[in-house]
């Protein structure tokens, strides 16, 4: 028993201190180390695609390729564009000097973007996309880094499987073209992914409390 303690005791200080190490960053700091260092977390595989969770997060819904996942409070919303993968097609991105953050992203052969900007009533929303796939969020000053360090680590833990998209799509690539909704046009002025979702998606929420990752 007081091993089981004392080993709970040691996952809250360490998880306490990675929290802590990442609010005393700059959220530039932030972005570039989530893309750079080793992930490690907890491995979810899909239909043409596997990612990696954080600790503490949690996948709430799922309908067709998008993800409703949970941190700490806050809904993130994970878009996985397999037309886009199916075509590698590049993301045209500027960044705005406007926003509160706007910064490209360029590793390892992949590109894409996180954009920050402040909301009327102080919050902040996020959307970032990187590696064929996109999230968006809205949170509040003070999960702002955490928020920022977690997308960033989903989105370049996402690894798919071609030989899956192949089969999926192959002749059938014209009908999914066609159905594609304009999610991923970066000059986008108004409306986000998050707020489709919300309103049209049918989510499967048969995801059990203990598949939060601790």
């Amino acid at each position: 028993m007081k091993k089981i303690i004392s080993l709970l005791a040691f996952l809250l200080l360490f998880t306490g201190c990675t929290v802590k190490s990442i609010n005393d960053e700059d959220i530039d700091s932030i972005i570039d180390s989530a893309i750079e260092e080793k992930n490690n977390d907890y491995l979810e595989t899909f239909n043409g695609y596997e990612l990696k969770i954080p600790q503490g997060m949690k996948i709430v819904g799922k309908s067709d390729y998008n993800l409703k996942l949970l941190y700490d409070g806050d809904n993130y919303y994970l878009y996985i564009d397999i037309i886009s993968k199916y075509h590698k097609k590049k993301i045209n991105y500027k960044e705005n000097s406007s926003s509160y953050l706007s910064k490209k992203i360029e590793y390892n052969g992949n590109s894409g973007y996180i954009e920050i900007n402040k909301t009327d009533d102080d919050r902040y929303i996020i959307k970032a996309e990187y590696n064929y796939a996109k999230i968006e969020t809205i949170v509040s000053e003070e999960n702002l880094k955490i928020a920022a360090y977690n997308i960033v680590k989903v989105l370049s833990s996402i690894d798919y499987n071609d030989l899956i998209i192949e089969t999926m799509i192959g002749e059938n690539a014209l009908s999914y073209e066609e159905e594609e909704f304009n999610f991923f046009d970066s000059t986008r002025e108004e409306g986000y992914f998050m707020d489709y979702v919300e309103e049209y998606s049918e989510y499967e929420s048969n995801v059990k409390d203990e598949d939060v990752i601790k």
